[in-house]
């Protein structure tokens, strides 16, 4: 039980660290649609795609390395906490259509990321 906590905990946290960089670093860029948790979202479902057509092609794999990489490394990457607080940030001052928009990349975009992920995994295994 300790080795599958051990592995969460590293990439949480590591994933955390990466999206709070992420945020400092871009989100004051252009703050209706904050690009620093659009990336991290979209890279998230970049990586979660590779990662889960990875894992279907090398089922010998231990599984601690699908927990590092998709439960704590892109748990804590990908965030729908600050995803939420910067669309009701947007409702709050009246930015309607940004909200709108900012929901809809972040949503369709991190699925599309995703399947890109698996098909380039895929294509390249």
């Amino acid at each position: 039980m300790f080795k599958p906590l051990l592995a969460v905990m590293i990439g949480g946290s590591a994933g955390c660290v990466l999206r709070w960089l992420f945020s400092m670093r871009f989100n004051a860029l252009f703050p209706n649609l904050p690009p620093g948790t659009l990336l991290v979202n979209l890279i998230g479902g970049l990586v979660i795609g590779g990662a889960m057509a990875w894992f279907v092609r090398h089922p010998d794999v231990d599984p601690i390395w699908k927990l590092l990489i998709v439960t704590g490394l892109c748990g804590g990457l990908t965030t729908f906490s600050s995803f939420t607080a910067e669309l009701m940030g947007l409702l709050q001052t009246g930015k309607y259509m940004w909200a709108m928009a900012s929901a809809l990349v972040h949503v369709i975009g991190s699925l599309l990321m995703a399947f890109a992920g698996f098909a380039l995994v895929t294509l390249l295994g």
